[in-house]
């Protein structure tokens, strides 16, 4: 370890939290480097190495400190529904906190235990809810596209309500947009897709 690094004093905490923040503050994953990490971390670059291998297990810090924030024990022993929906919601707030490292992480592969640990207890859920084995992966797949989904890709924000001029050859999107809440069509729509992932979980269960 070079003295550098040493005096530095770095954790994965210290490096997944920078390293998160670089995320946060830039528009794409381009923001984390391992000079602009080492900057922000006071240290050369080089000094990183005696921690971590490369951005990689950077990325895999990130992700486990996104998942750190996701209460998991919301499920714990529990096959009622509420305690999945109220875990969507925990999910999804952590993701949707950190767009740019969502858009990384959910294109990664999931052989970190951190993760793992999280399917293990959908999956455990889902058994006892009273689902067939044949349907856990593809309703799991479902879900965590519901979830993921809404996180990375805002909806509303695509639509510029303040310039209505826009939207004239388009008269129905016009009246559906007059019609609803802007700060709210994300959420609202997380929730309908909820209630019918539940409708769908009940339609499979065998219990």
């Amino acid at each position: 370890m070079s003295n550098n690094a040493k005096r530095a004093g770095l954790t994965p905490t210290l490096i997944a939290d920078a390293a998160l923040a670089l995320l946060d503050e830039g528009s794409d994953r381009s923001a984390l480097t391992m000079r602009s990490l080492g900057s922000r971390l006071g240290v050369q670059a080089p000094s990183l190495y005696a921690h971590i291998s490369g951005i990689d297990e950077v990325i895999d810090l990130v992700h486990a400190r996104i998942n750190d924030d996701i209460d998991i024990s919301i499920l714990t022993g529990s096959h009622d529904s509420r305690d999945l929906r109220a875990f969507a919601h925990a999910y999804r707030d952590a993701y949707r906190a950190h767009p740019v490292a969502a858009t990384i992480i959910v294109s990664r592969t999931i052989p970190q235990d951190h993760a793992l640990r999280i399917y293990e207890e959908i999956a455990r859920f889902l058994t006892d809810y009273g689902l067939p084995p044949v349907v856990i992966m593809p309703v799991m797949a479902l879900f965590d596209s519901l979830i993921l989904g809404s996180a990375v890709e805002p909806f509303a924000e695509g639509f510029d309500t303040r310039n209505t001029a826009q939207f004239g050859a388009h008269p129905a999107l016009a009246a559906a947009l007059k019609a609803s809440d802007h700060r709210h069509i994300d959420d609202f729509g997380f929730d309908l897709g909820l209630d019918a992932f539940f409708a769908l979980l009940n339609s499979l269960a065998t219990r």
